[in-house]
């Protein structure tokens, strides 16, 4: 039987509607991913809250409405709390740094004359044209880099401002997931009426596994922040930073993200502090970057690959994919992909093959 005889009108159909709706899903991937985050979220959420819901339903007795309401109310009061008083430190020190910024500036200003002064003691020896254009390339830089720190600040400082959206995809985000985790064996076992009977054991097992990497993927992600985060404002108290905290979780947010890294922090900032002629300071800063670097390389195949056991090459794949095909909410989306993945082939769920 030739190709030509197999190309059923059926199999055409199929073929067309599932090229169409790959391409349509690639077209639109990032309002697709917009659209979904708050429920994917939500999802997430249940997980993450299943053995606490669990765990009410059968130590208190607790019917499953009431113990899914209780645990979502003290997760809010608690994450709420924690949000609080972030939002507010962090204000405060942008409030302060934006206060300052002018005085920054004509700081700034001196140091770029310092540096001019000693380019051109340094370049004496060199050609008029070669010296302009290295001073001119230096004055340039710290310019950018004023200018990009200024860009940093005005748009941390909007985000805190963008409540009301924030609250309203919050509010949406909660209840989805009290539905979900109230009706959660009512939509498995809708979802189950979906696919083949010979389907359903390994599905039942896929969904099994993917929750469980899940929460290995969030937790393992929570400790890598956690360590980050604690190393980083450790080391910049000890440096007597001022915007510690700030500095500290942003840090800890880049160390997370796959190829950017806290190195655009750190590098810059040491190489400015030793033309500065802040020496000790710039040290520092290496070394400080050569801890949190160390400790990440060493902590994070035990922790990542006990909690789910893939790879950190495919995890790396999943981040870059994710942020290609799907923008910034890439980044959750791309692991998320590489979790299901796993979990279908560990339960062993294929495509049914064509008699």
């Amino acid at each position: 039987m030739n190709i030509l005889e197999q190309l059923t009108p059926k199999r055409i159909l199929i073929g067309l509607v599932t090229i169409s709706s790959l391409a349509l899903f690639v077209i639109f991937s990032k309002q697709f991913a917009a659209s979904l985050a708050p429920f994917i979220t939500a999802i997430i959420l249940a997980a993450i809250l299943e053995p606490i819901i669990s765990t009410a339903q059968k130590k208190l007795r607790l019917p499953r409405g009431i113990a899914v309401i209780s645990t979502l109310i003290c997760f809010v009061l608690v994450i709420g709390y924690i949000l609080f008083a972030f939002t507010t430190t962090s204000i405060a020190q942008l409030n302060d740094l934006l206060r300052l910024l002018p005085q920054y500036r004509v700081n700034i200003t001196r140091l770029i004359n310092d540096l001019v002064l000693r380019l051109e003691v340094l370049n004496e020896d060199l050609p008029e044209v070669v010296s302009q254009k290295i001073t001119q390339s230096l004055i340039d830089f710290l310019a950018t880099l004023e200018q990009a720190l200024t860009s940093m600040i005005t748009y941390l400082f909007n985000a805190f401002t963008g409540l009301p959206v924030f609250t309203i995809i919050t509010l949406i985000v909660v209840v989805s997931t009290y539905f979900i985790s109230k009706d959660k064996d009512l939509l498995i076992e809708s979802f189950l009426k979906l696919v083949p009977e010979s389907w359903k054991e390994r599905i039942d097992h896929a969904i099994e596994r993917i929750g469980i990497d899940l929460m290995g993927f969030i937790k393992g992600r929570l400790i890598m922040f956690f360590i980050a985060t604690v190393i980083s404002a450790l080391g910049l108290l000890l440096l007597n930073i001022r915007y510690w905290l700030l500095l500290a979780i942003i840090i800890a947010v880049l160390d997370n993200i796959p190829i950017v890294g806290p190195g655009i922090i750190f590098g810059p900032w040491a190489l400015a502090s030793f033309l500065l002629g802040d020496t000790n300071r710039a040290i520092w800063i290496i070394v400080l970057y050569i801890v949190i670097f160390a400790v990440r390389q060493l902590t994070e195949p035990k922790i990542m690959g006990d909690f789910i056991g893939i790879h950190p090459l495919a995890m790396l794949l999943a981040f870059y994919a994710g942020v290609v095909f799907f923008g910034s909410i890439g980044i959750f989306i791309g692991p998320l992909l590489v979790i299901v993945i796993k979990a279908a082939i560990h339960a062993g769920v294929h495509l049914p093959r064509n008699e």
